[in-house]
């Protein structure tokens, strides 16, 4: 997993896969609101013509001044993208779209599914950002970082 002090060093670095292709680079990073979590990545690259895909950190390292991941082309290629700006974010329902699509359980279950750990304020903090409940697919916990700043 990336940490806090790892972003810093990600601003425009490369992203490989784990078999060492080239996927692009780091255009910035989502982080939750509420943990501080580094949860997703936009990668883009111009020339190969790969066009903003989110890409899991959870399972991510930091190698040799790049962004490892371990998914294959392929399949970050087919990946459901949002057209995001560097100011938008993930609703909730793309978030669960992304998930489903990596095969990765949300922090959230993850989280609940130790025993008494649960996030009983990170819902509450949720339910009071939200307003309303029912309103969970159009809102989100994330928020963009760009690396380096």
């Amino acid at each position: 997993m990336i940490t806090q002090d790892q972003l810093t060093a990600m601003a425009g670095c490369a992203a490989h896969t784990d078999q060492g292709q080239r996927l692009g680079q780091v255009e910035y990073v989502l982080v939750d609101d509420t943990t501080g979590r580094p949860e997703w990545v936009r990668i883009t690259d111009r020339a190969s013509g790969l066009g903003g895909v989110f890409v899991p950190l959870r399972t991510a390292e930091w190698k040799d001044g790049r962004l490892v991941v371990p998914y294959p082309v392929t399949l970050i290629e087919q990946a459901p993208c949002a057209a995001l700006d560097c100011g938008s974010v993930l609703s909730v329902s793309e978030e669960e779209q992304l998930y489903g699509h990596y095969g990765v359980r949300p922090a959230r279950d993850e989280v609940n599914a130790e025993g008494d750990a649960g996030w009983a304020v990170m819902d509450r903090a949720q339910v009071m950002r939200e307003g309303t409940t029912g309103q969970e697919h159009a809102v989100s916990r994330l928020r963009p970082v760009q690396p380096g700043r």
